[in-house]
C-alpha cells in the first residue's frame, strides 16, 4: 500500500512539472513572434497648412460697388396707349409755350441791310416782369387704369361746363367779354382735339389750367378750376390730379390756395414781385 501511495505521487508531481514546462514553452513562443505581427496602424493626419493647400481656393462671389444701379425711370419708361392700341413715349402738352411766344421779327427786304433793333430798356425791363410774373396753375382728370375716357362722352362733358372749342385747337372757357378763364387741353402730345373725330377716339385724360394774370383773379381763376375738374371727374368716372400728376389731396389744395393769395398779393404790390 505504501509503495502504491508513493508510486502515486511520483506520477502527480511529474504531470505538474509537465503542465508547467508546457505553459512555460507555450509563452516563450507567444512572446518570440510578437514583432513579427502586422500591425494596421493610420497614416498621421496631415497638417492643417496642408490640407489647405491641398483643396482648392474657394471663391466667393464678389460685388462691384462702383457699378452704379438704374434708376426706375431707366428700367421702365413711362408709355401710354394710344387710340390705335400702340404704346408711344408719353409727353406733356407744350401748349404753355406756345401761349408765351414771341412773334418773329419780319425779314428785311432783299438788297436792303436789316437795320439794328431799336432798344428800348423800359419796354424790355416791363417785358421781362411780366414775363416773371406769369404763371400757369394746372389740374387733370385722367381715367381709371387700365380704361380710358371715350372722346363722345368726354366732348359731351366739356360742353356741358362751358368749354367752347377754339384757340390752339383746344377748349376754352370764356368770361363775358370773350377771354378764356380757363383752357383744357388733352394729355396726349401735342394736346390738341378735333372735335369731328372725338367721337372715334379713346383719351387717357384732360388737363384744365389758367393762365396767370388773366381776366379774373388769380383766386378766382383757380376756385373755377377746381370747380370744373371736380365736375368733369364726376361725369366722366375719373380722377383728380395735380399739375404733376401726383393725386390731389386736401393738403395741396390748401397749399395751392395759398400760392393763389400770394400771387393777387404781389399783382396789388409791385414791390412784392
Amino acid at each position: 500500500m505504501a509503495e502504491l501511495r508513493w508510486i502515486l505521487l511520483a506520477a502527480g508531481l511529474a504531470l505538474i512539472a509537465g503542465l508547467y514546462l508546457w505553459g512555460v514553452r507555450a509563452r516563450s513562443r507567444s512572446a518570440a513572434s510578437e514583432p513579427g505581427r502586422t500591425l494596421a496602424v493610420e497614416p498621421p493626419a496631415r497638417p492643417v497648412a496642408q490640407a489647405e493647400a491641398a483643396e482648392p481656393a474657394r471663391l466667393e462671389p464678389q460685388v462691384r460697388l462702383d457699378e452704379r444701379v438704374p434708376e426706375v425711370h431707366e428700367v421702365v419708361p413711362l408709355v401710354e396707349v394710344d387710340s390705335e392700341g400702340s404704346y408711344t413715349s408719353r409727353r406733356e402738352p407744350t401748349l404753355g409755350q406756345r401761349l408765351t411766344a414771341t412773334p418773329p421779327r419780319p425779314e428785311p427786304a432783299a438788297g436792303h441791310a436789316s437795320p439794328p433793333p431799336a432798344i428800348d430798356d423800359d419796354v424790355d425791363s416791363q417785358t421781362s416782369i411780366e414775363a416773371r410774373a406769369q404763371r400757369i396753375v394746372a389740374l387733370r382728370v385722367v381715367a381709371p387704369l387700365p380704361s380710358r375716357f371715350e372722346g363722345s362722352l368726354l366732348h359731351e362733358a366739356v360742353l356741358a361746363e362751358h368749354f367752347e372749342f377754339g384757340r390752339y385747337q383746344i377748349f376754352h372757357r370764356l368770361d363775358p367779354l370773350g377771354r378764356a378763364v380757363l383752357s383744357l387741353a388733352s394729355l396726349r402730345e401735342p394736346g390738341t382735339f378735333d372735335p369731328a373725330t372725338m367721337a372715334g377716339a379713346a383719351y387717357a385724360g384732360v388737363a384744365i389750367f389758367a393762365v396767370l394774370p388773366g381776366p379774373v383773379p388769380a383766386q378766382q381763376a383757380f376756385e373755377e378750376l377746381l370747380a370744373v375738374s371736380r365736375a368733369l371727374a364726376g361725369r366722366l368716372g375719373g380722377h383728380m390730379q395735380d399739375e404733376r400728376g401726383v393725386p390731389l389731396t386736401a393738403h395741396r389744395v390748401a397749399r395751392l390756395r395759398e400760392e393763389m393769395l400770394a400771387f393777387d398779393r404781389g399783382r396789388a404790390d409791385p414791390a412784392r414781385r
